[in-house]
């Protein structure tokens, strides 16, 4: 008996490590698929596949060469696949063959290292940035690699990873996201949400999502240097004490904030204060909300994004209440301050950006549907987006919202001005 015992768990163990081959064949075949298909703009190579036991698969020493030697290389220490389970990996491509969605799943990327010069482009294309920098002298204007060159920052390795989670019964959805950005800090994110789905097949739970009750959202951000590196190097391009400079830049910040319509409440402005003091981290909660998605398409702006839902931000271990952003008249273009993305500007080799072009007549619009406009509301605000169409009182255009889009109606009455955008 006890030879059988031996013999049937050689067995099982001789099928596994078969198996673990078959499955790293697998992989690799698709590689080998993917360099063949990129030769002709590029040179792929991989260093090793390998199988984790808690579900992992792993894609190593990632190098991508483009044949046009101007843009650089793409590296990556490590793409993995995460599955919760070597039983689970094992079935994964019966899973999603038969059109059903797994009950767990990961993708990260660490060690992520982009061409440089790949961040080259204008600090009011990142909003961040703008806020980041205000009142910073000529840094405020800087490209984001100029800033991070000034900084001593280069080769910035990222590792990021989105997870997923559907529980056995359906009923929750769970949602974790991160980005390590080296030495500058690590953004994080958790989503629970309340589902009610038949069914983990696809045709089940894709409606059951898009109707889904957000429970909380929590975004934390750890600096790991940025801030304080930044301040430094302002209050010195300033010639400022850095504790005069911290007062002068929180000034700027609150009108850094105008351009987009709204500027921060005095609960934020403080919260802020304290953080540039030491810049360890802040945490955001945000939920709950009944239909995300249907509260989304509602929506004309962030601020009223922030007026209908609950939130709460605290800076280390001190709590400082809601979001408090309250909307104020765009500041002009031209005048003294955080300018708009399409403001004219000195770019980093010296030449300045060209002004908007001429405007467009109301009854000309026709003539402009698919082309990126700006409009210029009766009240002050804008609007940029893609004219869609022109009807008889109204137009509407695809705007941008987040990582998203949305469909906007403007009333032709509301219309101040139209200009094309570059």
């Amino acid at each position: 008996m006890p030879g059988k015992w031996i013999a049937g768990g050689l067995a099982v163990v001789a099928a596994g490590i078969g198996y673990y081959h078959y499955e790293i064949r697998q992989v690799e075949q698709r590689l080998d698929d993917m360099v063949a298909m990129l030769e002709p703009v590029g040179t792929l190579h991989y260093s090793g596949v390998h199988v984790g036991l808690r579900g992992e698969l792993h894609v190593n020493g990632l190098l991508f060469e483009p044949r046009n030697t101007a843009i650089g290389r793409t590296r990556a220490d490590r793409v993995t696949l995460e599955a919760g389970s070597l039983w689970r990996l094992a079935r994964l491509r019966h899973t999603l063959d038969a059109r059903r969605v797994p009950h767990q799943m990961g993708f990260s990327i660490d060690g992520l290292t982009l061409p440089p010069g790949l961040a080259t482009g204008a600090q009011s294309d990142i909003p961040a940035l703008w806020l980041d920098t205000a009142g910073c002298g000529p840094y405020q204007g800087a490209a984001p690699d100029a800033l991070l060159s000034a900084l001593g920052y280069r080769d910035i390795p990222l590792d990021m990873s989105i997870r997923y989670r559907l529980e056995e019964d359906r009923n929750r959805f769970t949602v974790h996201s991160s980005l390590g950005m080296g030495p500058l800090g690590l953004g994080t994110s958790t989503g629970h949400f309340e589902v009610q789905a038949a069914s983990n097949r696809t045709r089940d739970l894709a409606p059951a999502l898009m109707t889904a009750s957000l429970q909380s959202l929590t975004v934390d951000y750890e600096d790991r240097g940025y801030y304080p590196a930044l301040m430094d190097l302002c209050a010195a391009e300033m010639d400022m004490e850095r504790e005069d400079y911290l007062e002068h830049h929180k000034a700027a910040w609150v009108e850094a904030w105008r351009p987009f319509g709204v500027q921060p409440g005095p609960g934020m402005v403080e919260a802020y204060g304290h953080f540039i003091q030491e810049p360890r981290g802040y945490s955001l909660h945000i939920g709950p909300i009944d239909n995300p998605a249907l509260l989304w398409a509602s929506l004309d702006s962030p601020n009223q994004l922030l007026r209908r839902i609950e939130s709460s931000l605290s800076v280390g271990e001190r709590h400082f209440g809601p979001l408090d952003l309250r909307p104020v008249a765009p500041r002009p273009a031209g005048s003294p301050a955080v300018p708009d993305r399409h403001t004219p500007r000195i770019d980093s080799a010296g030449a300045a950006e060209p002004s908007l072009a001429s405007t467009i007549a109301l009854n000309a619009l026709g003539d402009h549907v698919g082309r990126n406009l700006r409009i210029t509301l009766a009240d002050g605000r804008a609007r940029n987006g893609e004219l869609l169409a022109v009807e008889n009182a109204h137009i509407r255009i695809r705007r941008r919202f987040g990582s998203g889009y949305m469909v906007v109606p403007i009333a032709l009455s509301d219309i101040a001005e139209v200009r094309p955008l570059p």
